[in-house]
């Protein structure tokens, strides 16, 4: 099947989930319990994996996976006394179930131009050999509260100019102090490696991870020196993938076509974090390299109150922690002129009358 009759799917047959709110009886609401737990891939243990159906990113799995979530020791408590499994069929029982309610569909791999693979959707009962796109997104209160975080701290980003003068100084000394480090850091780490080239030693940086985006923010600062990981590339190097491929090559072997051979990459194991010395450890790496810079920031002046740009704050405010600022207090000198009498002092009374 070609990509242009893979990105829309049939009409009438994209299954959608019950809307929030709407009244469901009670075998219903049982299935769409056990929904809520399939979800939650740490209380399930169902993985889940990604692709793309229709020109949309979409979470899949396999329908052994769902019946092993099911029959495993994870499913107990309330929800197994509520809805109790005791079978593989029992299990296969409850799919078809949140098949017919809309909660998953069946879907199957096509081959296209622009990827190698992406998901179809397909009409047919429950299999545990089948695959099944997620449509329940389950419980939305985390993501409401991501989005409201995300909001208020738009708002707060927006209300800078009310900000308490210290928070200001301290987001500027922040932002210079992070700046100043990495873009310092960047520098040095060409110049050892092109140092490095010349000598011999090719391929070899100061933080080899440091812009890879498949790393954490503390594991890009780890291994302090060497080569970068190699980054793996998983797209298709599922088991259900690599199945699908011998599978269609057992076929054209037996029609007496010819066979591509299938042969899938190793993964590149990466190194155990617990193995290595704890002086590589990511975050003790941020602390000593981040707490240098701020050591050198404050070195060079870079903290002074001059230094602290209009935008940020108006001098008349910085004279109030920075007296250094200030200007110097005129000197009263008034005394030291005329006869020494006080020019703001009441008149003497005298004798005189008039």
């Amino acid at each position: 099947m070609s990509a242009r009759h893979a990105k829309r799917p049939p009409r009438g047959v994209m299954a959608s989930a019950p809307k929030p709110g709407t009244p469901l009886k009670a075998e219903d609401q049982r299935v769409l319990t056990v929904c809520d737990w399939l979800r939650n891939e740490k209380r399930s243990g169902l993985r889940t994996k990604e692709a793309v159906q229709y020109e949309k990113r979409v979470e899949y799995f396999k329908g052994a996976k769902l019946v092993d979530a099911l029959q495993s020791p994870k499913y107990k408590g309330k929800l197994a006394k509520d809805t109790p499994i005791t079978s593989r069929a029992e299990a296969a029982k409850l799919g078809q179930e949140m098949l017919r309610m809309g909660y998953i569909h069946r879907s199957q791999r096509v081959q296209t131009h622009s990827r190698r693979w992406e998901l179809e959707l397909v009409q047919g009962p429950f299999d545990e050999e089948g695959l099944y796109t997620w449509v329940y997104e389950g419980s939305k209160t985390k993501l409401y509260l991501l989005c409201g975080g995300m909001l208020t701290g738009a708002l707060g980003l927006c209300m800078i100019q009310i900000w308490p003068l210290w928070l200001k100084i301290g987001v500027w000394w922040c932002s210079v102090t992070f700046l100043t480090t990495f873009g310092v850091l960047a520098v040095v780490r060409l110049i050892l490696f092109i140092l490095m080239w010349v000598v011999g030693f090719r391929g070899w940086w100061l933080f080899p991870n440091l812009f890879d985006d498949n790393q954490t923010f503390a594991g890009s600062f780890q291994p302090i020196f060497g080569k970068g990981d190699p980054v793996a590339l998983d797209e298709d190097s599922d088991e259900e993938y690599w199945e699908y491929q011998r599978k269609k090559n057992a076929k054209k072997a037996a029609s007496g076509g010819d066979v591509t051979p299938v042969e899938k990459p190793k993964r590149v194991k990466s190194t155990d974090p617990s193995q290595e010395p704890a002086w590589q450890f990511g975050f003790i790496n941020v602390l000593i390299i981040f707490g240098i810079g701020a050591i050198c920031c404050v070195k060079m002046g870079f903290f002074d109150g001059e230094n602290v740009p209009d935008f940020v704050a108006k001098r008349d405010d910085l004279e109030y922690y920075f007296k250094s600022l200030a200007p110097p207090e005129v000197v009263n000198d008034t005394a030291e002129e005329g006869d020494g009498r006080d020019p703001f002092a009441a008149p003497e009374e005298d004798d005189r009358r008039f």
